[in-house]
């Protein structure tokens, strides 16, 4: 091993190390919000995710699972930071052959190498520009919990290495032979990210390109790209799994991909097309969104660096400056063609191209500095300091360290449910995904059944519904066979009628909230609209309302209320930002429950914790105003002008 690759690898390794490490210490140490609870749970019980499915992850997430290394949810918590911490040194090794990519330079009519750059120069812009990246708000935040989007920033680096070293073949005198193996590595990685994360798309019109090149210089022969081709065929294996287990049934099995039919269906994420591109206003929003992200992600002062080093690559080497280039375009218009509030980790191949750019400023702004100054700079540290420094900056808003937000909401949801419950709700990002978690991996309150309202608007949930609980399934087949004939229309492009399919699914989940009254406590949370369960009387509950019918409705001393242990954690994040309001709500309407039965004392703790969460809220203030008047007039409990509300009408956000 000669000294240069002792370098080398010694750069990927101390950055990997160290963003390891930083990664840990600021590691959330339980689930987090929107799909991580579903994730680990198919990671642990070796189901179906949500589409496309994401086989990579699930199968080696699920081995990893198996470790003895801490709980359950932590562990899969450092997989993702491991998987973070080896794509930062897979892109330290990227971003050095990067640079080694050599330019030319006019001198009068003829052209001349442009001089290469020290070793010493070359390894720690690739170190500072791997550390813009793994530092970045939306990479350093992803790497923190478990997530599908962890493991798509390894195979990032894995491309951008494959990637870099494929241009270096290709500069002064390459042959066929020369190339062959990248190419083929190239392909392999390529497969393997699809297998993962379908993002991997935004790679495809700067490949087209690099295609292109090699066939005009006679670079790509018809035995190479077959070979490639089967390589890429080799890394899309993984897809195999999801209609072999699919197979099985599992007990989570998102999309059954068990036909040919439902494995295209899951393959190209045919439920959210709806969000892809839907106008050219929503695309003009989330452009403005996603380019007003990007800056602060790295802090702002990073993109001095990045934006010279965009400008040298394309000067230096025309084809490594067009393919980044094009990486970048393409990852930014395409992911602002997506309509979903968090587009953040769709920007990371942006974020990797703006870390590449950022290595080659650096070492050019070196370069630069050490011509034209009388001191020399042997090292590029001290001006890679200046750019990266501000990065710690993201440390406070981006650490998860304390952060139990989701496990105290969802255990919190449970607590307010009585044994042997039903509950519908479609607080999926909130606590249904997490709980998939605690029941199927923890065996956390398994007597009960979570129904997601939303889900059962695919066919798929209700196959699931027939396996998982067929007493719920069974004791409304007809209602549930009535939508289904809808359902079949909408899902397979066929006309329909939005009011008819609506009203079918409105009938089958008031006919499975109806039959399981009679065997079951049945709730919904806060979201559900009226008309689900007009009949019933919605009774507040902890974070869910008890329904009943009117005349089943039990005297106010008699109804419970959990204690509600919630850890605060400060977190400017849209979901964390939201949860306050949903605690201070369901207070509030227990408190507003209390003032109208007439138990005015009884209400006021619930006006003061609501208060804790929602101290402004205007509902909060009227209502609590009126209960002080009821005290202060000395009204009675069982007033006749104030009963429990019949409709539910305080049952809002």
């Amino acid at each position: 091993m000669n000294d240069t690759l002792r370098r080398r690898i010694a750069a990927a390794a101390g950055t990997g190390g160290f963003a390891f490490l930083v990664y840990l210490l600021t590691l959330a140490p339980s689930l987090d919000f929107i799909d991580a609870g579903e994730l680990a749970a198919v990671a642990h019980t070796f189901g179906i995710a949500h589409p496309t499915g994401y086989p990579l992850f699930t199968l080696l997430a699920g081995v990893w699972s198996w470790l003895p290394l801490g709980d359950g949810i932590v562990r899969l918590n450092v997989f993702a930071a491991l998987c973070a911490a080896l794509g930062a040194g897979f892109f330290t090794d990227a971003l050095w052959h990067l640079l080694g990519l050599k330019g030319v330079k006019k001198t009068g009519k003829k052209k001349a190498v442009h001089a290469a750059m020290s070793d010493s120069t070359r390894l720690i812009a690739s170190v500072i520009g791997a550390l813009a990246i793994a530092f970045s708000r939306t990479y350093w935040r992803t790497a923190l919990s478990i997530e599908v989007y962890a493991l798509h920033m390894l195979m990032l680096a894995l491309l951008m290495w494959a990637l870099a070293r494929l241009l270096l073949a290709m500069q002064d005198t390459p042959s066929q032979g020369s190339v062959r193996r990248h190419i083929v590595v190239l392909a392999l990685l390529l497969g393997l990210s699809f297998s993962n994360h379908m993002s991997t798309v935004f790679l495809l019109p700067a490949l087209f390109v690099l295609l292109a090149v090699l066939l005009r210089q006679k670079l790509l022969s018809a035995r190479t790209a077959l070979t490639a081709a089967g390589s890429f065929a080799a890394g899309l294996l993984p897809y195999l799994y999801l209609p072999l287990r699919a197979s099985a049934h599992p007990w989570l099995n998102w999309g059954n991909p068990e036909s040919w039919e439902r494995f295209i269906w899951h393959l190209s994420g045919k439920q959210y097309s709806v969000w892809m591109f839907s106008s050219a206003d929503a695309w003009k929003k989330q452009f403005a969104n996603v380019t007003s992200l990007l800056p602060g992600d790295v802090q702002y002062v990073a993109l001095l660096a990045a934006a010279v080093g965009m400008i040298v690559l394309i000067r230096r080497n025309a084809l490594a400056g067009a393919v980044l280039l094009l990486l970048f375009v393409t990852c930014v218009v395409w992911a602002a063609g997506y309509e979903i509030h968090d587009i953040d980790s769709y920007l990371l191949l942006a974020l990797a191209v703006l870390g590449a750019w950022t290595a080659t400023g650096i070492a050019a702004i070196t370069q630069w500095l050490a011509q034209t100054m009388s001191v020399k700079f042997r090292h590029p540290a001290v001006v890679g300091v200046v750019f990266i420094l501000p990065l710690a900056l993201n440390a406070q808003g981006v650490s998860q360290r304390g952060n139990y937000l989701v496990e105290d909401y969802t255990k919190n949801m449970f607590a307010s449910l009585e044994k042997h419950a039903l509950v519908f709700s479609y607080q999926w990002d909130y606590w249904v995904s997490a709980s998939l978690y605690y029941q199927a991996v923890e065996n956390f309150r398994t007597d009960v059944v979570v129904l997601d309202k939303e889900l059962f608007r695919r066919s798929w949930y209700i196959e699931q519904l027939r396996v998982n609980y067929p007493d719920v399934y069974e004791q409304s087949v007809d209602a549930i066979a009535a939508f289904e004939v809808e359902l079949y229309k909408f899902e397979h492009d066929l006309p329909y009628d939005p009011a008819t399919i609506e009203a079918a699914f409105n009938r089958m989940i008031n006919s499975i909230i109806e039959k399981s009254y009679a065997s079951r406590p049945v709730y919904v949370t806060i979201e559900m609209e009226q008309q689900f369960a007009p009949d019933f009387i919605r009774v507040p509950v902890g974070l869910a309302f008890r329904l009943y019918r009117p005349d089943e409705v039990p005297r106010y001393e008699a109804l419970p209320f959990p204690q509600l242990q919630h850890r605060p954690f400060a977190s400017d994040e849209r979901l964390p930002l939201a949860l306050p309001g949903m605690y201070g709500s369901m207070l509030l309407n227990r408190a507003v429950y209390a003032h109208r039965a007439g138990y005015y004392r009884e209400a006021v703790p619930f006006f003061e914790r609501a208060a804790a969460f929602v101290p402004g809220d205007s509902r909060l203030l009227q209502w609590k105003q009126r209960n002080d008047q009821a005290l202060r007039s000395g009204r009675m409990a069982g007033d006749p002008a104030d009963v429990p509300p019949q409709s539910g009408e305080e049952a809002e956000q």
